[in-house]
């Protein structure tokens, strides 16, 4: 609609000058004349041409920190950059972006007008203030290129998008009975996983029926050609495990479990004590365990959370625990009923 006002004020202006140019006869008209009847073909052809060798990209997405990670309920900033190597300006170029929460799975969509300048194009900031904790993705689709008389606007998909984790906001203290969560620890092997094994060595010696399988030395066994185990001081670390269900049956139920979950397990870390998390996957049927010995574990273990699906059963985790992992005896259990957080020390029976 713009454009066709555009069109038509122009039509007139240029049928006012050739009013004046036959009246008066007058060189000057009859250049302004050529001049406005040439200038709306130039103009969307360098449309056209800015269409063709016009690129748009996010380049980044930083949180209000500077971290690897956002927060909830604070700003992370992309970054849009539309380039130009052409001679040719767009005063008012339209960048259509959809932003996305996938974990939760909602989406919005948000249109900005920015300049494309000759030889360089131009760079935008986008904050974001994310409501919700998940993978906020920024995502463009197209972009709409107006030429410089504003006559025509032309479409051009492009699609690039850019991503950042957004961690669950603290929402306090937990004053939690020391002694209660002692319940739910365990006392657990240590896995095979790289970093995880704080127990010594203190010698190697021949194979006993009934060593256990991880503790042979595979490459000293190969070259004596008899099973040699590694005799160990310690086989085990106390941890306290804690299992967070992933349930959504509307989006605050799961975001008081997450912020629940989050700032109670960074608590706990924080005065000392190991956290094994574990959540249940539904994707592929299993327990995804991670050791939480940092904050930093912590953000890593949820920004590879969002990535799960969402179940509607607010005990879906805990029902495969007896069958899966009968040697943890009792365990934190963090879930909701839709109305509050639920956490509880729960017997693994």
């Amino acid at each position: 609609m713009e454009s066709i006002i555009r069109i038509i004020i122009y039509g007139i202006l240029l049928f006012i000058n050739g009013l004046f140019y036959y009246f008066l006869h007058s060189h000057f008209y009859f250049m302004l004349m050529v001049i406005m009847i040439v200038s709306p073909f130039l103009s969307i052809i360098m449309a056209f041409i800015l269409r063709r060798f016009t690129d748009v990209s996010i380049i980044s997405a930083i949180n209000s920190i500077g971290g690897e990670y956002a927060r909830q309920n604070e700003r992370a900033y992309f970054y849009i950059k539309i380039s130009n190597p052409t001679p040719f300006v767009s005063l008012d170029t339209i960048v259509k972006l959809k932003i996305k929460n996938t974990f939760f799975e909602t989406e919005g969509f948000h249109k900005i007008s920015m300049p494309i300048r000759m030889m360089k194009g131009s760079k935008v900031e986008i904050p974001v203030l994310a409501t919700l904790p998940g993978i906020i993705e920024l995502n463009v689709e197209k972009i709409y290129i107006k030429d410089l008389m504003g006559f025509v606007r032309l479409k051009k998909k492009k699609t690039s998008d850019a991503r950042v984790a957004v961690m669950p906001e603290i929402i306090g203290e937990y004053n939690y009975d020391r002694t209660a969560l002692e319940q739910g620890s365990l006392e657990s092997e240590e896995s095979s996983k790289k970093g995880n094994d704080f127990s010594d060595v203190q010698e190697i010696r021949e194979y006993i029926p009934g060593d256990k399988l991880m503790s042979i030395h595979w490459k000293l066994s190969a070259k004596r050609d008899i099973l040699m185990v590694k005799d160990r001081a310690s086989m085990s670390d106390r941890q306290l495990v804690a299992l967070v269900e992933l349930v959504k049956n509307n989006s605050n139920q799961l975001n008081m479990i997450l912020s629940s979950a989050y700032t109670l397990i960074n608590q706990i870390v924080s005065d000392g004590t190991t956290v094994r998390l574990m959540y249940w996957s539904e994707s592929r049927f299993e327990y995804e365990t991670t050791r939480i010995d940092y904050r930093s574990d912590l953000d890593e273990a949820f920004s590879k959370m969002y990535y799960e699906k969402t179940y509607i059963d607010m005990n879906q985790g805990a029902s495969h625990m007896t069958a899966v992992h009968p040697e943890i005896k009792s365990y934190l259990h963090i879930t909701s009923d839709s109305e509050r957080c639920l956490l509880n020390i729960r017997e693994n029976i």
